[in-house]
């Protein structure tokens, strides 16, 4: 009994030897009850792992049998927590290129490259768009006009008082109306004064924003992109404007009344700056052909918002060329009558026809350069239409008056008026080509 006992305690120590040199363990330490299993799977993937061939032309691997060949490139990093099927990691960087280190395809001999990603289509920045836009130009310094530098139009410039002369008889009485100067009292009765000899004569000057009415302009053009601060443009633009009536001429006068009794001395009485009468100048319309060219800055937006909607202020100039139509003046004349006048009554005019219609050529048709500084602010509505509200200042060089006759008949020549200098109010909208 006692020789069973040892001989059975024998063969477990033999037995619990042989399990630890078969899992590899080491006498004292302790031992993993799952190292077998774990082992085992480990052995049976690296087997796995060891016979596989990339191609079916790959020549078998040593140590492999044929039916242990599978076709495939084996799994990478599988010691990994992103360890995945596939061989990349669960978040790759799509768009750029990643390559792996040289383990990478050790199982058939070579390294390569991971598969690369092709980028998604990007949108082509514009270079080119068009441009509509809308404005005002409200002058601000300038005399399309100027009587002292042109002189006035006849026929201010022939006015009698005595033309306008009323007489009434009456029996032996003949009363007498008559406007002149206030020293012409020393000459009645029968003095017939000289041409202009009136108090006062007053002849503005007129300035281009009331010669016409407020300038409409519509333009269109092209905008090149330089840059994402800087663009140049060239535009075609059409001017209109609506002649106006301007005040060409005020004469102020001493109302005379005479009356004369046959055998009697006459008796004057006289009422002294009585105005006598009013000139009108009515200028023909405007019609202008614009062309510039220029550049415009754009600084960082004022206001940011989601997708395109952003407003971006910028500052713009440009030069070019108008070319401007031939400007007319027909001249009206109202006049007092006399007596009327001098008895109290309130409008006592009335209209005189003028000789030859009284329409006088003051310019001719003409090229004149221009120029302009901007100031605005844009707004990019969606990404192929913007909208622009800008202003600034404009100024267009003067022209040549046509050449006239002067009081004193002397031809003159060369004569120019004012620049214009104007302010333009404009809204432009933009699409990208």
């Amino acid at each position: 009994m006692r020789l069973g006992s040892l001989t059975l305690s024998a063969t477990l120590s033999a037995a619990l030897l042989s399990g630890c040199s078969f899992i590899g363990g080491q006498p004292g330490q302790t031992q993993n009850p799952f190292a077998n299993q774990q082992a085992g799977q480990f052995g049976q993937f690296a087997g796995a792992q060891h016979c596989q061939i990339p191609t079916p032309r790959h020549p078998i691997p040593r140590g492999c049998r044929p039916e242990q060949v599978t076709i495939g490139v084996p799994a990478q990093n599988f010691g990994s927590p992103s360890f995945a099927t596939n061989g990349f990691p669960q978040q790759p960087q799509f768009g750029q290129p990643q390559y792996t280190s040289g383990s990478y395809g050790a199982a058939v001999g070579q390294t390569q490259a991971a598969p690369q990603y092709a980028a998604g289509p990007t949108k082509r920045k514009p270079r080119l768009r068009g441009s509509l836009s809308l404005g005002l130009q409200k002058s601000v310094s300038g005399e399309i006009f100027d009587p002292s530098v042109r002189g006035v139009l006849p026929p201010i410039g022939a006015y009698n008082p005595q033309d306008f002369l009323e007489d009434i008889v009456e029996g032996q009485t003949t009363t007498t109306f008559t406007a002149n100067a206030l020293n012409a009292i020393d000459n009645f009765p029968g003095g017939i004064r000289e041409p202009g000899q009136f108090e006062n004569l007053d002849t503005p000057a007129i300035a281009f924003n009331d010669a016409w009415s407020t300038p409409i302009e519509v333009k269109g053009g092209v905008e090149y992109i330089l840059n994402d601060k800087n663009t140049v443009f060239a535009n075609v633009g059409y001017t209109y404007a609506e002649g106006e009536s301007q005040t060409a001429a005020l004469i102020d006068a001493t109302l005379y009344q005479e009356v004369a009794v046959v055998g009697q001395v006459p008796n004057t009485t006289f009422i002294p700056n009585q105005r006598i009468a009013e000139f009108t100048y009515d200028f023909s319309n405007l019609n202008q052909l614009d062309l510039e060219v220029g550049a415009r800055h754009y600084f960082n937006p004022l206001v940011k918002s989601d997708g395109y909607k952003t407003v971006t202020p910028f500052v713009g100039a440009s030069v070019g060329a108008s070319r401007v139509n031939a400007v007319d003046v027909t001249v009206s004349q109202r006049q007092a009558f006399y007596q009327a006048s001098f008895n109290g009554v309130e409008d006592a005019t009335f209209d005189v026809p003028i000789a030859g219609g009284g329409t006088t050529r003051i310019y001719d048709a003409e090229w004149l350069p221009q120029g302009q500084l901007n100031i605005g602010a844009e707004w990019q509505i969606t990404p192929g239409f913007a909208l622009a509200a800008e202003t600034g200042l404009k100024v267009q060089l003067s022209r040549d008056y046509e050449d006239f006759v002067n009081a004193a008949g002397e031809t003159i020549e060369g004569a120019s008026g004012d620049a214009n200098y104007s302010i333009p109010l404009t809204l432009r909208g933009s699409v990208n080509f």
